[in-house]
Formats: C-alpha cells, structure tokens, sequence
C-alpha cells in the first residue's frame, strides 16, 4: 500500500508542480515519517512491482522518487539518479534510476538498447 501512495503522490506531483517543490515534498516525506523497522532494497523493488499494476504512467522517474521515499523512511542510503543522452542518431532522452548498496535496483532496464552507462549523469539525490 505504501508503493502504491507513493507512486501516485509522486506522479500527481510531477503532473501538478514544479520539480524543484516535487522534490521538497519527497524530502519532507522521506525525513518526516520515518517507518520502523528496516525495508530491503528487494522488498522496496517487488513492492513498486506490484504497485504499478494499479497506476496509471509511472515514469521511470515516478518509480525512482518512490522507491526513495520508502528506503529513506526505512533508514536504507540510496541515490536517485537522472542521466540524459543527446545522441545525434538516437535524439534527446532522459533517464531516472535508483541505487542501493551501490547497485541499480529500480530503472536498470535497457532503454530502447541504450545502456545506463550511455547517460551522463546531470543530477542526485541526495546531492553528491
């Protein structure tokens, strides 16, 4: 249930506002309602899993500022990270991911046949 009222806070969110107060608002949540217990990078993975079934367009960044507000709760360190391409022949894109214990866990799925390692990296979260 969690996954699935973040995802839609977040989408409505990126819909309705500015990024720069979407993310205020994730930060807020993630360091106001601190969870007990502890929450598994897996267990953050299947619960957004199961959660997408029931949302409508949850974009790779939807998923990645989701999954952050839950670790973040559950005391887990992990980053968002946006990366764009601007390859002549492929266009613009960009891309969102999230990383736990150093490894993608959300958003790791090749996109159209280009890597992760393709993007440069243009922003995270929480700022290096």
């Amino acid at each position: 249930m969690e996954a699935w009222v973040l995802l839609w806070a977040c989408r409505m969110g990126l819909w309705c506002a500015r990024f720069p107060k979407v993310l205020a608002g994730a930060q807020y949540c993630a360091g106001r309602w601190r969870a007990v217990g502890r929450l598994t990078p897996e267990q953050t993975v299947e619960a957004i899993g199961r959660a997408l079934r029931y949302s409508w367009h949850a974009s790779c960044l939807t998923q990645a500022l989701a999954g952050w507000i839950m670790l973040t709760r559950h005391g887990a360190e992990c980053r968002v990270r946006i990366g764009v391409l601007s390859a002549a022949e492929r266009g613009f894109r960009a891309h969102a991911w999230l990383e736990a214990g150093g490894q993608v866990i959300l958003g790791d799925d090749e996109q159209d046949g280009v890597g992760l390692d393709e993007f440069q990296v243009i922003w995270t979260l929480p700022r290096e």
